[in-house]
């Protein structure tokens, strides 16, 4: 029951995380490609006025997408998997297990927001809304790709800490006796 609060602590946290940067960049890029694809700049609003829209939705859909993927993929399982099946510990474990996290979460997440981005905040014609979202998902993908996953390396063991400290009773705390120094 613990470990269970523990993911799902985990992967709501890390949900708003992904959220966050997928939102802010793709929301930028999405709004650079429509005013690139634009007929003339001055038809469209001024750029902070089409980004903060853009940006508040975004952070609604992209929360759900992650959280809702969080709770659909065992992320738990795919990590103990990808540990069993390559066999390295520490940094390069978690490494790996990061890009894998990112593989499932990243391209999804980045193709339907730059759809959204593009189509309801850039107001660019129909006939360029694919050209223009498909720009958009390759320019921010990458970005939000390696943005993410530095965000998984550095977030999640601060997540997972705080969740321990939180639902295991005494995690964290120094035992009676217990000395780092053997003295």
């Amino acid at each position: 029951m613990i470990e269970k609060k523990i993911g799902i602590y985990i992967s709501i946290r890390m949900g708003f995380v992904m959220s966050a940067i997928m939102s802010i960049v793709g929301s930028v890029m999405g709004v650079m490609e429509a005013r690139a694809h634009a007929d003339s700049a001055a038809q469209l609003p001024p750029f902070v006025m089409m980004l903060l829209p853009s940006l508040l939705v975004s952070l609604v859909i992209t929360s759900i997408l992650a959280i809702g993927i969080g709770f659909i993929v065992p992320m738990k399982k795919v990590n103990e998997g990808v540990e069993k099946g390559i066999k390295a510990k520490g940094f390069v474990l978690r490494l790996i297990q990061g890009l894998v996290s990112d593989l499932i979460y990243t391209p999804l997440i980045a193709l339907i927001m730059s759809f959204v981005s593009t189509a309801l905040f850039a107001k660019v014609p129909s006939e360029v809304l694919v050209p223009a979202s498909i720009g958009s998902f390759l320019r921010s993908c990458p970005i939000e790709f390696v943005l993410a996953l530095i965000a998984i390396l550095i977030v999640e063991p601060i997540l997972q800490k705080s969740a321990f400290k939180k639902y295991i009773p005494g995690f964290g705390q120094k035992i009676e006796g217990d000395d780092a120094l053997g003295d």
